[in-house]
């Protein structure tokens, strides 16, 4: 039954964020790109492992953010294979906003929680998430039985 009221938090949740996002000009995943390259650069397979996303997907995604200007790929020095992202100037002026998107959803799903409770239930949370990677990792994301 929890993965009832899991997946009506999830369907609320992207619906909520594609239309905030919406205004900008972006999809529920181009946000989640944005904020995981704040102060960083990534290689597209890093970015494609910690959003659990296929190569194919994250390529056409980094390039559509590319041409919006909120990204870009630089060449690796130490692999020059390799291309490493990062957010543009204007990449990392519109990342607050992303995370005002955010911060007002888990306003909205914490409405009435202390503070203790909220971070009870984001531990929980944690964990529930490195019990389900861990499975991954050990089933190739496969069904097992």
């Amino acid at each position: 039954m929890n993965n009832y009221y899991v997946s009506i938090i999830r369907r609320s949740e992207l619906a909520y964020i594609r239309s905030e996002l919406e205004a900008f000009g972006l999809i529920p995943l181009e946000g989640r790109l944005i904020r995981l390259l704040k102060d960083r650069r990534c290689r597209q397979e890093e970015l494609g492992e910690a959003l659990d996303i296929d190569k194919g997907r994250i390529a056409r995604t980094i390039y559509m953010l590319e041409e919006k200007g909120l990204v870009c790929r630089i060449t690796n020095d130490k692999n020059r294979r390799q291309k490493l992202v990062s957010l543009t100037e204007r990449g990392n002026e519109i990342y607050g906003t992303i995370c005002r998107i955010y911060e007002a959803w888990d306003d909205i799903c914490y409405e009435g929680f202390t503070d203790e409770e909220r971070e009870q239930n984001h531990e929980f949370i944690k964990r529930i998430s490195q019990n389900v990677l861990e499975y991954k990792k050990e089933n190739g994301g496969k069904k097992n039985g």
